[in-house]
């Protein structure tokens, strides 16, 4: 019996997924959340991880032999996150192939988005995508990769906003971007790729494109939408709009969060269509016509987004997360890079605060040696020349509690260095935090990446 985890369980395909899979008795799951959930099915295993975490995700990969990639990170993880979407994205990703490693993995299958023949000018949405591929096909022998656009399902994102545009609005102007091809695939018949690649090995190791038959352009899926829903809408052409115009009244008009409209309007210039010498091959998984989809999609009760859902309850402590890319000097690393750090902080901050390291642990204080800000302690167990690890262990600018800590880890190939903290808990009021120390903290990472860069000129 194969072990398969899936990563984004608890997402829109992810959901589906797991119903899917739960009927194949030669197949038992461990399904990933960062929220406990109660066990469903005997072979269903549900196990609370945090991403951001390699010692998590370790541990709930242990013993599958086969693993699943539906995560991509575009909203909030943290009460603040500073970042890009695609820096975390990127993080989330890397974790995942080190743990794969770590348990020598034998079948990595992710499912990411279809890309254009032209990729000179890609948003930073696909870009994305076509990066986690890459981190990914290094981390286990056979690595599958789906690319896949639109998705049709009743509580899809990108579908929910089409649909609720369609809802909403007596007139829709549509500007250029709408005249995009685009080639969507049924929900369900995404599943049944996805099972497929996990049973069929004469699919598995290759990167397929998925979609169904029909190409239609964007205002043409919404215009097939209103005809289904029934819904009277006059659709203006014109091109004034363009994808930055129109990300801001789609996410008004829809209340879909701005983190995840923005980057997916952006992507919309790029015609999303299957290259047939890529196209998967059991082609008959893929016979639903969007028609049926749409019509399936109004017979079910409306489900809420799972992507429109803060990703941070309310009630939690207030944390913060903050990540950035750095230039890795050719030659150096990781380790090199924190003791850089180490050095040139004082020398940024002139004689205001001063670094002091005995042993593991690091000081940081204001002026005089006894005001100690905050102090690290390097991770000796858990970091490698690539991956340098220090846990926040107190000062007066932070909580001692929870698992804070500083990271710088390569990626890329020794491309990039990823400067992160997570699960940081701030001593001060969090108002003033946000508008202090997290802004200090943000302006010195940026210097320090011009440092690095000088570094490597």
């Amino acid at each position: 019996m194969s072990r398969v985890l899936i990563a984004g369980a608890s997402g829109f395909i992810g959901q589906n997924l797991l119903e899917r899979l739960e009927l194949d008795e030669n197949l038992s799951i461990v399904a990933l959340s960062r929220q406990k959930v109660s066990v469903t099915h005997e072979r269903l295993e549900w196990k609370q991880a945090d991403l951001f975490s390699l010692k998590d995700i370790t541990a709930a990969m242990e013993g599958c032999d086969q693993v699943i990639y539906l995560v991509h990170s575009m909203l909030p993880s943290a009460s603040l996150v500073q970042g890009k979407f695609y820096d975390l994205d990127l993080i989330l990703a890397d974790n995942f192939a080190r743990a794969a490693k770590i348990h020598k993995v034998q079948h990595i299958l992710y499912l990411g988005g279809l890309l254009p023949e032209d990729r000179s000018h890609l948003s930073w949405h696909l870009k994305s995508r076509q990066e986690v591929e890459k981190i990914l096909k290094d981390a286990a022998p056979v690595v599958t990769v789906l690319r896949a656009g639109m998705v049709l399902g009743s509580s899809g994102s990108s579908f929910v906003m089409m649909k609720r545009l369609v809802q909403k609005l007596p007139i829709m102007v549509c500007p250029s971007w709408t005249d995009t091809p685009a080639q969507t695939i049924d929900l369900h018949d995404l599943t049944s790729v996805l099972r497929e690649c996990l049973i069929n090995i004469s699919v598995q190791g290759k990167t397929w494109d998925v979609g169904g038959k029909e190409i239609l352009t964007y205002r043409q899926l919404m215009e097939l939408t209103a005809e289904i829903f029934h819904k009277h809408v006059y659709f203006m052409r014109i091109n004034l709009f363009s994808p930055r115009i129109s990300r801001f009244w789609v996410s008004l008009i829809t209340r879909a969060p701005k983190a995840l409209v923005y980057p997916l309007i952006e992507s919309l210039t790029h015609p999303m269509l299957v290259r047939p010498e890529n196209r998967f091959p059991v082609e008959s998984l893929m016979n639903t016509s969007i028609r049926t989809s749409i019509e399936r999609i109004v017979l079910i009760d409306a489900q809420p987004v799972h992507a429109f859902r803060p990703t941070v309850r309310s009630g939690e402590p207030k944390s913060a997360r903050s990540v950035q890319r750095l230039t890795l000097p050719a030659g150096k690393d990781a380790t090199w890079v924190a003791e850089e750090y180490f050095r040139w902080l004082p020398m940024f901050f002139s004689f205001i605060i001063k670094t002091k390291v005995v042993g593991n642990f690091c000081y940081f204080y204001f002026i005089h040696p006894k005001i100690v800000l905050l102090i690290l302690e390097k991770s000796t167990e858990r970091s490698t020349p690539e991956r340098q690890l220090l846990y926040v262990r107190g000062g007066l600018l932070s909580l001692n509690e929870g698992r804070a800590r500083l990271e710088f880890r390569e990626v890329m190939n020794k491309k990039f260095i990823m400067a992160g903290i997570h699960d940081f808990r701030p001593a001060l009021p969090w108002r003033v935090y946000k508008y202090t120390q997290a802004i200090v903290h943000l302006i010195v990472m940026k210097a320090f990446g011009v440092h690095l860069k000088l570094k490597d000129a």
